[in-house]
Protein backbone atom coordinates (compact mmCIF):
# COMPACT_ATOMS: atom_id res chain seq x y z
CA UNK A 1 0.00 0.00 0.00
CA UNK A 2 3.17 2.13 -0.29
CA UNK A 3 1.38 3.86 -3.51
CA UNK A 4 -1.13 5.61 -0.99
CA UNK A 5 -0.31 9.16 0.37
CA UNK A 6 0.16 8.84 3.96
CA UNK A 7 -3.71 9.55 5.42
CA UNK A 8 -2.17 12.97 7.75
CA UNK A 9 -1.36 14.26 4.19
CA UNK A 10 -4.87 14.24 3.03
CA UNK A 11 -6.68 15.54 5.93
CA UNK A 12 -6.89 19.68 6.40
CA UNK A 13 -7.43 21.00 9.82
CA UNK A 14 -11.15 22.54 9.38
CA UNK A 15 -14.40 21.58 10.32
CA UNK A 16 -14.95 19.11 7.04
CA UNK A 17 -12.71 16.41 9.14
CA UNK A 18 -16.17 14.63 10.48
CA UNK A 19 -17.12 14.03 7.26
CA UNK A 20 -13.85 13.08 5.69
CA UNK A 21 -12.81 10.48 8.43
CA UNK A 22 -15.46 7.94 7.21
CA UNK A 23 -15.31 8.52 3.64
CA UNK A 24 -11.55 7.39 4.03
CA UNK A 25 -12.10 4.24 6.14
CA UNK A 26 -14.61 3.05 3.34
CA UNK A 27 -11.68 3.79 0.85
CA UNK A 28 -9.47 2.00 2.31
CA UNK A 29 -11.80 -1.00 2.83
CA UNK A 30 -12.47 -0.71 -1.19
CA UNK A 31 -8.65 -0.80 -1.89
CA UNK A 32 -8.33 -3.58 0.69
CA UNK A 33 -10.67 -5.80 -0.63
CA UNK A 34 -9.76 -5.57 -4.52
CA UNK A 35 -6.51 -6.50 -4.25
CA UNK A 36 -7.58 -9.39 -1.64
CA UNK A 37 -7.83 -12.98 -3.51
CA UNK A 38 -11.23 -13.17 -2.58
CA UNK A 39 -12.25 -9.78 -4.52
CA UNK A 40 -14.81 -9.77 -6.97
CA UNK A 41 -14.26 -6.79 -8.67
CA UNK A 42 -14.28 -2.83 -7.60
CA UNK A 43 -16.64 -2.18 -10.43
CA UNK A 44 -19.23 -5.03 -8.93
CA UNK A 45 -18.85 -3.62 -5.32
CA UNK A 46 -19.11 0.36 -5.99
CA UNK A 47 -22.81 0.10 -7.10
CA UNK A 48 -23.93 -2.28 -4.84
CA UNK A 49 -22.94 0.02 -1.84
CA UNK A 50 -24.15 3.33 -3.55
CA UNK A 51 -27.00 2.92 -5.63
CA UNK A 52 -29.58 0.23 -5.62
CA UNK A 53 -30.29 -1.28 -9.10
CA UNK A 54 -33.69 -0.71 -10.78
CA UNK A 55 -36.13 -3.80 -11.81
CA UNK A 56 -36.68 -4.86 -15.26
CA UNK A 57 -39.28 -3.23 -16.65
CA UNK A 58 -42.20 -5.69 -18.12
CA UNK A 59 -42.59 -7.32 -21.28
CA UNK A 60 -45.58 -7.35 -24.12
CA UNK A 61 -48.31 -5.17 -23.29
CA UNK A 62 -51.31 -5.27 -25.25
CA UNK A 63 -54.71 -4.27 -24.86
CA UNK A 64 -58.23 -5.03 -26.13
CA UNK A 65 -61.50 -3.21 -26.21
CA UNK A 66 -63.75 -6.15 -24.78
CA UNK A 67 -66.68 -3.82 -24.95
CA UNK A 68 -67.24 -0.06 -25.97
CA UNK A 69 -66.22 1.23 -22.35
CA UNK A 70 -63.92 -1.94 -21.20
CA UNK A 71 -60.33 -2.55 -22.15
CA UNK A 72 -58.22 -5.22 -21.38
CA UNK A 73 -54.41 -4.83 -20.53
CA UNK A 74 -52.39 -7.95 -20.57
CA UNK A 75 -48.54 -8.15 -20.64
CA UNK A 76 -45.51 -10.43 -19.08
CA UNK A 77 -43.27 -10.77 -16.52
CA UNK A 78 -40.19 -8.39 -16.61
CA UNK A 79 -36.83 -11.09 -18.15
CA UNK A 80 -34.56 -12.10 -15.44
CA UNK A 81 -36.12 -11.32 -12.88
CA UNK A 82 -34.68 -13.26 -9.48
CA UNK A 83 -36.69 -16.36 -8.45
CA UNK A 84 -37.13 -14.94 -4.77
CA UNK A 85 -38.15 -11.33 -5.44
CA UNK A 86 -41.53 -10.78 -5.40
CA UNK A 87 -43.27 -8.00 -7.35
CA UNK A 88 -46.36 -6.18 -8.56
CA UNK A 89 -47.53 -3.78 -10.83
CA UNK A 90 -49.18 0.16 -11.35
CA UNK A 91 -51.05 0.96 -14.29
CA UNK A 92 -51.33 4.37 -15.09
CA UNK A 93 -54.42 5.00 -17.55
CA UNK A 94 -53.98 8.70 -18.96
CA UNK A 95 -56.97 9.50 -20.95
CA UNK A 96 -54.95 11.65 -23.62
CA UNK A 97 -51.97 10.68 -25.72
CA UNK A 98 -49.40 12.83 -24.15
CA UNK A 99 -47.64 10.55 -21.78
CA UNK A 100 -45.81 13.51 -19.83
CA UNK A 101 -44.94 13.96 -16.22
CA UNK A 102 -47.52 16.75 -16.55
CA UNK A 103 -50.42 14.39 -17.62
CA UNK A 104 -49.66 11.82 -15.41
CA UNK A 105 -51.78 13.96 -12.85
CA UNK A 106 -54.91 13.08 -14.90
CA UNK A 107 -54.16 9.32 -14.98
CA UNK A 108 -56.21 6.87 -13.59
CA UNK A 109 -54.26 4.25 -11.43
CA UNK A 110 -54.46 0.93 -10.27
CA UNK A 111 -52.03 -1.59 -8.55
CA UNK A 112 -52.32 -5.11 -9.58
CA UNK A 113 -50.73 -8.02 -8.68
CA UNK A 114 -51.42 -10.36 -11.90
CA UNK A 115 -50.29 -9.44 -15.33
CA UNK A 116 -53.58 -8.05 -16.18
CA UNK A 117 -55.57 -5.21 -15.88
CA UNK A 118 -59.64 -4.33 -17.23
CA UNK A 119 -60.54 -0.34 -17.08
CA UNK A 120 -63.36 1.27 -17.42
CA UNK A 121 -62.33 4.21 -19.60
CA UNK A 122 -63.63 6.45 -22.46
CA UNK A 123 -61.52 6.70 -25.65
CA UNK A 124 -62.44 9.53 -27.23
CA UNK A 125 -59.41 11.69 -26.87
CA UNK A 126 -56.69 8.70 -26.91
CA UNK A 127 -55.18 6.99 -23.85
CA UNK A 128 -51.57 6.64 -22.90
CA UNK A 129 -51.05 3.30 -21.07
CA UNK A 130 -48.03 2.42 -18.65
CA UNK A 131 -46.98 -0.25 -16.33
CA UNK A 132 -44.36 -0.55 -13.91
CA UNK A 133 -42.71 -2.70 -11.88
CA UNK A 134 -42.65 -2.68 -7.97
CA UNK A 135 -40.83 -4.67 -5.92
CA UNK A 136 -42.44 -6.32 -2.65
CA UNK A 137 -39.45 -8.46 -1.46
CA UNK A 138 -36.59 -7.86 -3.63
CA UNK A 139 -33.81 -6.72 -1.27
CA UNK A 140 -33.04 -2.86 -2.16
CA UNK A 141 -34.26 -2.43 -5.52
CA UNK A 142 -36.40 0.05 -7.15
CA UNK A 143 -39.34 0.70 -8.98
CA UNK A 144 -38.85 -0.35 -12.63
CA UNK A 145 -38.79 2.31 -15.52
CA UNK A 146 -41.96 2.36 -17.40
CA UNK A 147 -43.50 0.44 -20.32
CA UNK A 148 -45.79 2.86 -21.98
CA UNK A 149 -48.06 2.24 -25.01
CA UNK A 150 -50.37 4.70 -27.04
CA UNK A 151 -53.20 3.60 -27.92
CA UNK A 152 -55.01 6.44 -30.83
CA UNK A 153 -58.95 8.23 -30.59
CA UNK A 154 -61.54 7.30 -33.31
CA UNK A 155 -61.24 8.75 -36.56
CA UNK A 156 -63.98 11.21 -35.89
CA UNK A 157 -65.01 12.74 -33.04
CA UNK A 158 -69.12 12.61 -33.30
CA UNK A 159 -70.18 15.29 -30.57
CA UNK A 160 -68.46 18.14 -28.34
CA UNK A 161 -69.32 20.31 -25.55
CA UNK A 162 -71.86 17.67 -23.63
CA UNK A 163 -73.90 19.45 -20.90
CA UNK A 164 -76.05 17.63 -18.26
CA UNK A 165 -79.11 18.45 -15.98
CA UNK A 166 -80.18 16.21 -13.54
CA UNK A 167 -84.00 16.44 -11.39
CA UNK A 168 -85.73 13.86 -9.49
CA UNK A 169 -84.90 10.80 -11.77
CA UNK A 170 -84.54 12.49 -15.24
CA UNK A 171 -81.32 13.53 -17.05
CA UNK A 172 -81.62 15.88 -19.75
CA UNK A 173 -78.22 15.55 -21.99
CA UNK A 174 -77.37 17.70 -24.55
CA UNK A 175 -73.89 18.51 -27.47
CA UNK A 176 -73.16 19.64 -30.46
CA UNK A 177 -72.11 18.36 -33.31
CA UNK A 178 -69.63 19.51 -36.39
CA UNK A 179 -70.22 16.17 -38.67
CA UNK A 180 -73.21 14.65 -40.19
CA UNK A 181 -74.18 11.33 -38.77
CA UNK A 182 -77.64 9.97 -39.94
CA UNK A 183 -77.72 7.19 -37.81
CA UNK A 184 -76.30 8.78 -34.87
CA UNK A 185 -77.17 6.39 -31.40
CA UNK A 186 -76.79 7.62 -27.84
CA UNK A 187 -76.33 4.88 -25.22
CA UNK A 188 -75.70 5.13 -21.33
CA UNK A 189 -73.85 2.78 -19.30
CA UNK A 190 -74.07 2.31 -15.57
CA UNK A 191 -70.94 0.34 -14.53
CA UNK A 192 -72.22 -0.61 -10.94
CA UNK A 193 -75.48 -2.27 -12.76
CA UNK A 194 -73.25 -4.15 -15.69
CA UNK A 195 -76.12 -2.61 -17.77
CA UNK A 196 -75.96 -0.44 -21.43
CA UNK A 197 -79.28 1.10 -21.94
CA UNK A 198 -80.12 3.35 -24.93
CA UNK A 199 -82.31 6.50 -24.68
CA UNK A 200 -84.90 6.86 -26.54
CA UNK A 201 -86.17 10.07 -26.29
CA UNK A 202 -83.76 11.36 -29.31
CA UNK A 203 -83.79 14.61 -30.63
CA UNK A 204 -81.31 16.63 -32.60
CA UNK A 205 -78.67 17.57 -29.72
CA UNK A 206 -80.51 16.06 -26.78
CA UNK A 207 -81.89 13.28 -25.39
CA UNK A 208 -83.45 12.77 -21.82
CA UNK A 209 -82.90 9.42 -19.74
CA UNK A 210 -85.27 8.39 -17.16
CA UNK A 211 -83.75 6.07 -14.77
CA UNK A 212 -84.27 5.34 -11.51
CA UNK A 213 -80.61 4.31 -10.61
CA UNK A 214 -79.08 7.67 -11.99
CA UNK A 215 -78.52 9.17 -8.42
CA UNK A 216 -77.21 6.17 -7.57
CA UNK A 217 -73.97 5.82 -9.98
CA UNK A 218 -70.88 6.92 -9.08
CA UNK A 219 -69.63 7.50 -12.54
CA UNK A 220 -71.41 7.54 -16.04
CA UNK A 221 -70.39 6.43 -19.44
CA UNK A 222 -71.98 7.19 -22.22
CA UNK A 223 -71.80 5.83 -26.06
CA UNK A 224 -72.46 7.75 -29.48
CA UNK A 225 -72.25 5.62 -32.59
CA UNK A 226 -72.89 5.83 -35.98
CA UNK A 227 -71.48 5.41 -39.77
CA UNK A 228 -69.26 8.06 -40.83
CA UNK A 229 -67.84 7.80 -44.48
CA UNK A 230 -69.06 4.55 -44.73
CA UNK A 231 -66.86 3.29 -41.12
CA UNK A 232 -68.82 2.31 -37.83
CA UNK A 233 -67.54 4.44 -34.96
CA UNK A 234 -67.57 4.72 -31.58
CA UNK A 235 -67.06 7.33 -28.91
CA UNK A 236 -67.15 6.89 -25.70
CA UNK A 237 -66.97 9.23 -22.34
CA UNK A 238 -67.13 9.25 -19.24
CA UNK A 239 -68.30 11.72 -16.74
CA UNK A 240 -69.24 11.98 -13.01
CA UNK A 241 -72.80 10.71 -11.50
CA UNK A 242 -75.64 12.65 -12.47
CA UNK A 243 -75.45 14.12 -9.13
CA UNK A 244 -73.12 16.50 -9.66
CA UNK A 245 -75.30 18.00 -12.39
CA UNK A 246 -78.49 18.88 -10.11
CA UNK A 247 -80.75 21.55 -12.08
CA UNK A 248 -83.06 22.94 -9.20
CA UNK A 249 -86.41 24.73 -9.66
CA UNK A 250 -86.19 28.50 -9.25
CA UNK A 251 -86.85 29.65 -5.71
CA UNK A 252 -89.11 32.56 -4.52
CA UNK A 253 -88.24 35.36 -1.83
CA UNK A 254 -90.63 37.41 -0.13
CA UNK A 255 -89.58 39.78 3.02
CA UNK A 256 -90.92 41.16 6.27
CA UNK A 257 -89.66 43.16 8.64
CA UNK A 258 -91.02 41.94 12.40
CA UNK A 259 -89.61 44.23 15.03
CA UNK A 260 -86.24 45.67 14.37
CA UNK A 261 -85.18 43.01 11.77
CA UNK A 262 -85.68 42.45 8.11
CA UNK A 263 -86.68 38.68 7.45
CA UNK A 264 -86.15 37.34 4.19
CA UNK A 265 -87.75 34.00 3.26
CA UNK A 266 -88.27 31.39 0.34
CA UNK A 267 -90.69 28.60 -0.13
CA UNK A 268 -88.22 26.76 -1.49
CA UNK A 269 -89.32 22.44 -0.97
CA UNK A 270 -87.54 19.60 -2.42
CA UNK A 271 -87.29 15.86 -0.64
CA UNK A 272 -85.49 13.83 -3.57
CA UNK A 273 -82.61 14.71 -1.54
CA UNK A 274 -81.62 15.39 2.38
CA UNK A 275 -82.60 18.50 4.02
CA UNK A 276 -78.60 19.19 4.40
CA UNK A 277 -78.08 19.14 0.81
CA UNK A 278 -79.68 22.54 0.28
CA UNK A 279 -77.82 25.49 0.96
CA UNK A 280 -79.92 28.98 0.35
CA UNK A 281 -77.45 31.74 -1.14
CA UNK A 282 -78.84 34.94 0.28
CA UNK A 283 -77.49 38.06 -1.84
CA UNK A 284 -78.44 41.23 -0.50
CA UNK A 285 -77.45 44.84 -0.39
CA UNK A 286 -78.35 47.54 2.02
CA UNK A 287 -77.64 51.22 0.92
CA UNK A 288 -76.06 49.65 -2.54
CA UNK A 289 -74.00 47.96 -0.19
CA UNK A 290 -73.45 44.27 -1.50
CA UNK A 291 -73.41 41.29 1.12
CA UNK A 292 -73.90 37.53 0.85
CA UNK A 293 -74.73 34.77 3.16
CA UNK A 294 -75.42 31.21 2.63
CA UNK A 295 -77.58 29.05 5.17
CA UNK A 296 -79.29 26.11 5.30
CA UNK A 297 -82.82 27.48 6.66
CA UNK A 298 -85.21 28.70 4.93
CA UNK A 299 -85.14 32.02 6.99
CA UNK A 300 -82.62 34.50 7.19
CA UNK A 301 -82.90 37.95 9.42
CA UNK A 302 -80.93 40.89 8.96
CA UNK A 303 -81.12 44.02 11.70
CA UNK A 304 -83.55 47.23 9.42
CA UNK A 305 -82.16 50.29 9.03
CA UNK A 306 -85.29 52.47 8.19
CA UNK A 307 -82.70 54.78 5.98
CA UNK A 308 -81.60 52.01 3.81
CA UNK A 309 -82.96 50.61 1.07
CA UNK A 310 -83.11 46.56 0.55
CA UNK A 311 -82.56 44.39 -2.30
CA UNK A 312 -82.48 41.02 -2.26
CA UNK A 313 -82.31 37.69 -4.44
CA UNK A 314 -81.66 34.11 -3.12
CA UNK A 315 -80.13 30.74 -5.04
CA UNK A 316 -80.89 27.21 -4.24
CA UNK A 317 -77.13 25.89 -4.15
CA UNK A 318 -76.97 21.91 -4.01
CA UNK A 319 -74.43 21.27 -1.32
CA UNK A 320 -70.52 19.75 -2.37
CA UNK A 321 -71.36 16.62 0.38
CA UNK A 322 -73.84 15.32 -1.70
CA UNK A 323 -73.01 16.43 -5.14
CA UNK A 324 -73.27 19.96 -7.72
CA UNK A 325 -75.63 22.02 -8.68
CA UNK A 326 -77.17 25.30 -8.45
CA UNK A 327 -81.09 26.84 -9.56
CA UNK A 328 -81.42 30.11 -10.77
CA UNK A 329 -81.57 33.47 -8.79
CA UNK A 330 -84.99 34.19 -7.94
CA UNK A 331 -87.02 37.62 -8.90
CA UNK A 332 -85.47 40.78 -7.33
CA UNK A 333 -87.60 41.88 -4.06
CA UNK A 334 -86.74 45.41 -2.94
CA UNK A 335 -88.33 46.93 0.71
CA UNK A 336 -87.88 50.87 2.30
CA UNK A 337 -86.01 53.74 -0.05
CA UNK A 338 -82.79 55.58 0.85
CA UNK A 339 -82.63 58.38 2.83
CA UNK A 340 -80.11 60.76 4.15
CA UNK A 341 -80.62 59.98 8.73
CA UNK A 342 -79.57 63.74 8.48
CA UNK A 343 -82.70 65.01 6.29
CA UNK A 344 -84.91 65.69 8.89
CA UNK A 345 -83.12 67.99 10.64
CA UNK A 346 -81.53 69.20 7.07
CA UNK A 347 -84.78 69.92 5.86
CA UNK A 348 -86.44 71.23 9.44
CA UNK A 349 -83.53 73.86 9.32
CA UNK A 350 -84.07 74.92 5.55
CA UNK A 351 -88.42 74.45 5.84
CA UNK A 352 -88.97 75.92 8.15
CA UNK A 353 -87.58 79.72 8.51
CA UNK A 354 -88.08 79.29 4.40
CA UNK A 355 -91.95 78.92 5.60
CA UNK A 356 -91.78 81.65 7.97
CA UNK A 357 -90.73 84.01 5.43
CA UNK A 358 -92.95 83.53 3.14
CA UNK A 359 -96.10 83.83 5.61
CA UNK A 360 -94.29 87.21 6.78
CA UNK A 361 -94.48 88.50 3.18
CA UNK A 362 -97.92 87.49 2.54
CA UNK A 363 -98.99 89.20 5.60
CA UNK A 364 -97.24 92.19 4.64
CA UNK A 365 -98.76 92.22 1.13
CA UNK A 366 -102.15 91.60 2.72
CA UNK A 367 -102.03 94.40 5.47
CA UNK A 368 -101.22 97.14 2.60
CA UNK A 369 -103.69 96.01 0.44
CA UNK A 370 -106.92 95.69 3.17
CA UNK A 371 -105.22 98.57 5.48
CA UNK A 372 -108.39 100.80 4.97
CA UNK A 373 -110.42 97.86 6.31
CA UNK A 374 -108.10 96.44 8.86
CA UNK A 375 -106.85 100.13 9.89
CA UNK A 376 -110.11 102.61 9.07
CA UNK A 377 -109.45 106.51 9.72
CA UNK A 378 -109.83 107.98 12.83
CA UNK A 379 -111.20 111.64 12.24
CA UNK A 380 -108.86 114.32 13.89
CA UNK A 381 -110.64 115.70 17.06
CA UNK A 382 -109.94 118.71 16.62
CA UNK A 383 -112.35 118.82 13.49
CA UNK A 384 -115.21 117.24 15.45
CA UNK A 385 -115.01 119.65 18.02
CA UNK A 386 -114.98 122.19 15.50
CA UNK A 387 -118.23 121.22 14.23
CA UNK A 388 -120.04 120.81 17.29
CA UNK A 389 -119.30 124.05 18.39
CA UNK A 390 -120.00 125.40 14.76
CA UNK A 391 -123.71 123.68 14.85
CA UNK A 392 -124.24 124.70 18.82
CA UNK A 393 -124.77 128.46 17.24
CA UNK A 394 -128.82 129.60 16.98
CA UNK A 395 -129.88 132.58 15.52
CA UNK A 396 -133.12 134.00 17.35
CA UNK A 397 -135.97 132.13 15.23
CA UNK A 398 -134.26 129.41 16.41
CA UNK A 399 -134.67 129.92 20.06
CA UNK A 400 -138.46 131.20 19.21
CA UNK A 401 -138.46 127.91 17.49
CA UNK A 402 -141.08 125.21 18.97
CA UNK A 403 -138.56 121.97 17.86
CA UNK A 404 -136.43 120.66 20.10
CA UNK A 405 -132.80 121.61 19.88
CA UNK A 406 -130.13 120.18 18.90
CA UNK A 407 -127.02 119.39 20.42
CA UNK A 408 -125.33 118.11 17.69
CA UNK A 409 -125.97 119.11 13.71
CA UNK A 410 -123.20 116.83 11.59
CA UNK A 411 -121.61 117.78 9.02
CA UNK A 412 -123.58 116.86 5.37
CA UNK A 413 -121.77 114.84 3.42
CA UNK A 414 -122.57 113.88 -0.12
CA UNK A 415 -123.83 110.66 -0.24
CA UNK A 416 -124.72 108.53 -3.45
CA UNK A 417 -128.43 108.19 -3.57
CA UNK A 418 -129.61 105.19 -5.13
CA UNK A 419 -133.42 105.42 -5.79
CA UNK A 420 -135.70 102.06 -5.90
CA UNK A 421 -139.06 101.46 -7.19
CA UNK A 422 -141.32 98.79 -5.31
CA UNK A 423 -144.57 97.52 -6.63
CA UNK A 424 -147.70 98.10 -4.92
CA UNK A 425 -148.95 95.20 -2.21
CA UNK A 426 -152.21 95.20 -2.48
CA UNK A 427 -153.47 94.96 0.75
CA UNK A 428 -156.90 95.17 2.20
CA UNK A 429 -156.93 98.89 3.95
CA UNK A 430 -156.39 98.97 7.30
CA UNK A 431 -158.51 101.27 10.12
CA UNK A 432 -155.51 103.04 10.95
CA UNK A 433 -155.00 103.39 7.17
CA UNK A 434 -158.24 105.27 6.16
CA UNK A 435 -157.91 107.69 9.51
CA UNK A 436 -154.67 108.59 8.35
CA UNK A 437 -156.50 109.19 4.35
CA UNK A 438 -159.35 111.48 6.07
CA UNK A 439 -156.58 113.40 8.05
Amino acid sequence: MSHLAPRSSLLVTTANNRILLPLLNLLDVVVVLSFSPFSFGLHNLVPLLLNPTELPPPRNLTFKWETPFTLRLTWKKPKDLEPDCSVNYTVNAIPSQDCSEKAKNMSATRRVQNTTCKLNISNVNGLCISVTVNAENCGNKKQSPPLEISIPPPPVRLVKNMSFEYSHDRLKCTWDSDVDVPDLGFYYWLPQKEMVKKCNEMKIGECVIHDTFLKDMTEMFYLFNGTYKGQPVNNTFRHNSSTYFVKLKKPQLKIQIIGQSLHFYTNFTDSEFGAHCYEKNYIYSKCDEIKQVKVLDSEYKVDYDSSCKYRARVQIIFSSDCGEGKSDLSDEVEYGENRDSNLPALLAGIIIPLMLSCFLIVSLVLLRRHKDIIFPKIPEPTLIFKDMFINNIRTAEDLRSTADGRLYIPIEEIVENKIRLEPETPLIPTKTDMTYKQL
